[in-house]
């Protein structure tokens, strides 16, 4: 009896140590990213330095296409917006490109394809870094949306990808599980494809 205390003891030790240390080491690095991000924009952002130089004009490049909700401003969207980590209204984005009288076929594919990316780049972090992903989601949010997968299947892809649901967390969530690709991709771009026809309907017709 006394081992096994003994045991559950060093277990929940090295746990807490690790959880510790996982701790320290985010701090840590959003504390680097964060004095990256102030140096940036106070001071490196205009300096001479040739990589500041092409992070600037590549950034204002693809913020620029983003507002003017160009054709490449759409894929941007997309490719960037899809990243778990990154909040951006697709939707919106999407009917905002809409209304700026751009074609409803390509947008619609350049739509898809920056999906298609960005999503596989999800999918990608969840497999190969499953501790990674499990920590930057919550833990409520993780396994609600795990229970949903384990009780509608490839249809709850379909439906987190048609609503406005975190489809991109759902998309790292099946990489740390190592759902099937192939039911992975043809429900995301089902899904992403009628939620785009829904969007382009109700401009044609309503708005």
């Amino acid at each position: 009896m006394a081992k096994e205390v003994f045991a559950e003891n060093r277990i929940f030790a090295y746990n807490r140590a690790r959880k510790t240390a996982f701790g320290i080491a985010v701090i840590i690095s959003a504390v680097i990213a964060a004095s990256f991000l102030i140096s940036y924009f106070l001071v490196l952002k205009n300096s001479e330095i040739a990589f500041f130089v092409y992070f600037s004009r590549i950034t204002s490049h693809v913020v620029s296409n983003i507002i003017s909700s160009t054709y490449l401003g759409m894929f941007y969207t997309a490719l960037v917006g899809g990243l778990f980590f990154i909040f951006m209204p697709l939707e919106v984005l999407f009917l905002k490109s809409l209304n700026s009288g751009n074609s409803f076929i390509l947008i619609l594919i350049l739509y898809l394809l920056g999906v298609s990316i960005s999503y596989s780049v999800d999918y990608f972090i969840g497999l190969k870094l499953s501790k990674l992903s499990r920590k930057l989601i919550p833990p409520k949010k993780f396994y609600s949306i795990k229970g949903k997968i384990n009780r509608y299947g490839g249809w709850a892809i379909f439906f987190f990808n048609v609503l406005p649901l975190p489809s991109q967390i759902l998309a790292a969530i099946l990489g740390v599980f190592r759902y099937n690709t192939a039911r992975f991709y043809i429900f995301l771009l089902l899904g992403q494809l009628v939620k785009c026809i829904a969007i382009g309907l109700g401009v044609y017709y309503i708005l």
